[in-house]
């Protein structure tokens, strides 16, 4: 019986057989690494001995409960990741998604550690909607080494998360607050970013003030990005706006905030305004008209037809005769968001439109459809 002979790989083939991943540096792969959920990073210490201790380098971390199949697995997951990782190493990057009921244990216990290793870039999403108490420890906010954070709490009640009357960041430059409460001690202002001095970009969704606290002052001289985002839950109060470097503000959502300018808005450029309002509150007369005589100087304006409903109610009440016009001088464009069955008559929304635009000789006008 004759034996064949396997054919021989020339050197190409030899080359193209080659693992060349784990040619790659440490440094390389654990890079590689980050991109990835936590869960299938840690899984890679079973590829040889060298990917073993990898993962304990990451610089990013990333949780989410949609890649386990219970909170338990979840929560030691969570814990083996925090007791093994090379605590020499700052770690950059934290993603943190309990999409289930949240459990304050696990949650705090990644806070202190993140704040302990210099974090720089936060992203916490907790479901609170059935839970009825909830023990939220603070610890991010008095972090000095954190750019980034976005806190994003699914809760029909706001003061679930309690946050500290001043917030200690002096590296934030971006933040993002969803379904909390600001606290305030002996006074009706809340004033939760004036220690904020990096901050520039600032997202508040359906956040509340604590008690009787009547006013959230908003004062810092570098924030240029401001979004309001209201909600039923919020409750009625003002906001004051001592931001001389704002550049763009947006009012969202089902908002009875009115707003206050303690300084001159000089910069301010883009104004959206999409709120729906809440009429339910008496206090919210002359919503939106009442505030439109401090934003002189916007450029780029887009209102909802919703918005210029609320325009035009605020215009048939008593009060609004004493109340100026507005005069934007500066408008270069408004423009108009509109659902293809709004329920709005060309007359009504001409008359919305010639209030806004009495004085704005240079506006174009431009209609966007949407859903």
């Amino acid at each position: 019986m004759k034996i064949k002979k396997k054919p021989r790989r020339n050197r190409r083939g030899r080359e193209e057989e080659k693992d060349r991943l784990s040619e790659l540096p440490d440094c390389v792969l654990v890079h590689i690494m980050e991109f990835m959920d936590t869960k299938y990073a840690v899984q890679t210490c079973v590829l040889s001995k060298r990917w073993k201790d990898l993962w304990k380098h990451l610089t990013t971390l990333a949780f989410n409960t949609f890649f386990f199949n219970n909170v338990t697995n979840f929560s030691k997951f969570v814990s083996h990741v925090l007791s093994r990782r090379d605590d020499s190493i700052s770690l950059l990057n934290l993603e943190f998604t309990r999409r289930g009921y949240a459990q304050p244990q696990p949650l705090n216990r990644l806070m202190k550690y993140a704040v302990l290793h210099n974090v720089q870039q936060l992203t916490i999403f907790i479901n609170l909607n059935f839970k009825p108490s909830f023990e939220f420890r603070p610890y991010i906010f008095s972090c000095q080494s954190l750019t980034f954070l976005k806190l994003s709490v699914s809760s029909y009640d706001p003061s679930m998360i309690l946050l500290p009357e001043s917030l200690n960041m002096p590296a934030l430059r971006s933040l993002q607050l969803e379904s909390v409460t600001f606290t305030a001690s002996g006074s009706d202002y809340a004033e939760p970013f004036s220690a904020c001095h990096m901050l520039n970009s600032l997202i508040l969704e359906g956040c509340s003030l604590q008690n009787d606290v009547k006013f959230l002052s908003l004062c810092n001289s570098n924030l240029s990005n401001l979004t309001v985002d209201g909600s039923f839950e919020a409750g009625f109060f003002q906001i004051e706006l001592s931001t001389p470097n704002l550049s763009s503000l947006s009012v969202l959502g089902h908002n009875n905030h009115p707003f206050l300018s303690s300084c001159n808005l000089s910069f301010l450029e883009e104004l959206t305004i999409e709120t729906y309002g809440y009429t339910c509150f008496h206090k919210t007369e002359l919503l939106i008209i009442s505030w439109l005589q401090g934003l002189t100087n916007v450029k780029i304006m887009t209102v909802s037809v919703r918005a210029l409903e609320i325009i035009l109610q605020d215009l048939s009440k008593p009060l609004a005769a004493s109340i100026q016009r507005p005069c934007f001088v500066q408008l270069k464009s408004l423009q108009v968001k509109k659902p293809p069955h709004a329920d709005i008559s060309n007359d009504r929304l001409n008359r919305a439109l010639e209030y806004l635009l009495q004085n704005s000789p240079l506006a174009r006008i431009d209609f966007l459809v949407t859903n």
